[in-house]
């Protein structure tokens, strides 16, 4: 995982592909230099907006929980992209620094429409949950990400780098509508 600032691969494109034949056929040198010059590609890449697009891989790998290790380490972890109908967009593979010392993160799916109870905490300047939801989110919880959509291209919302501008945090909410998809994804940071 690169990380969640360049532009994601769909199965559906040219480049994916030639992507995936690069990775079959090259040695391992040879892919850490591909890696090392998109990262450093990717550095590059503004993300003050906290707007990123998502790195996609079409597997079927799906990461609902992961814990930080005890050094604080980067969270990792990955879902599939909600999708419309029969369109697959693929998965997402995140890395994601804690804010908090001890926590664990929580990924909540939800169909469309759904509800959410949460709200800016000036103590803590996230945005956290005030009322426990059905899928999952429980009072405290910090929101930290979630989909949103670029016209029908989907991306990754950091919550927490706009938390002090909670109409931007609604706005990406409400991006993830029945036109789009059928599902948001939301991810928590839990405190332990």
């Amino acid at each position: 995982v690169l990380g969640d600032t360049y532009e994601g691969l769909t199965a559906n494109n040219k480049m994916y592909k030639a992507v995936s034949a690069f990775f079959e056929k090259s040695s391992p040198s040879a892919i850490m230099k591909l890696a090392t010059i998109l990262f450093v590609a990717a550095s590059a890449v503004p993300a003050a907006s906290g707007f990123a697009q998502l790195p996609l891989r079409p597997t079927a790998l799906s990461t609902t929980t992961a814990r930080a290790q005890t050094e604080r380490a980067e969270f990792e972890f990955s879902f599939e992209i909600p999708k419309k109908g029969i369109a697959d967009v693929g998965t997402a593979e995140v890395r994601l620094p804690p804010v908090l010392e001890n926590s664990e993160l929580v990924v909540v799916r939800y169909d469309l429409p759904f509800g959410l109870s949460a709200e800016p905490d000036a103590a803590s300047g996230q945005v956290v949950v005030t009322k426990d939801g059905a899928n999952g989110e429980k009072v405290g919880d910090i929101l930290r990400q979630t989909t949103y959509w670029r016209g029908r291209e989907p991306g990754l919302f950091d919550v927490s780098k706009n938390a002090d501008n909670f109409d931007l945090v609604v706005q990406a909410l409400v991006t993830n509508d029945l036109s789009v998809a059928d599902e948001i994804v939301l991810v928590f940071e839990r405190p332990l």
